[in-house]
């Protein structure tokens, strides 16, 4: 999870990790996902490890249904994280933009 690049969330009941390496696959992957409890547990390891926590509802519930850790994100999905992504690399000098 520290090796995240963002988690998506939903406000309080979901949270998905996701992490993006162009050398790793050809699209973002889901590095930890939860509801409640758990979607909590993951937001405090974010904080501690200066991952971006970005809350939206639509993109956490598409992303919470649709994959399972370790697996990449649907084709469906990728503009809506790219977007995500480039915005918090855009406001984080020297970020990962592999």
């Amino acid at each position: 999870m520290p090796q995240a690049d963002v988690v998506v969330t939903n406000p309080k009941h979901i949270a998905v990790a996701l992490r993006y390496n162009s050398q790793e696959s050809p699209a973002p992957v889901v590095v930890a996902k939860g509801a409640e409890h758990l979607a909590e547990k993951i937001k405090e390891v974010a904080r501690e490890h200066n991952v971006p926590i970005r809350e939206n509802v639509p993109l956490a519930r598409a992303l919470y249904k649709a994959v399972e850790v370790g697996d990449m994100i649907p084709e469906e999905l990728y503009k809506a994280v790219a977007t995500l992504l480039a915005s918090i690399w855009k406001l984080k000098p020297g970020a990962r933009r592999v």
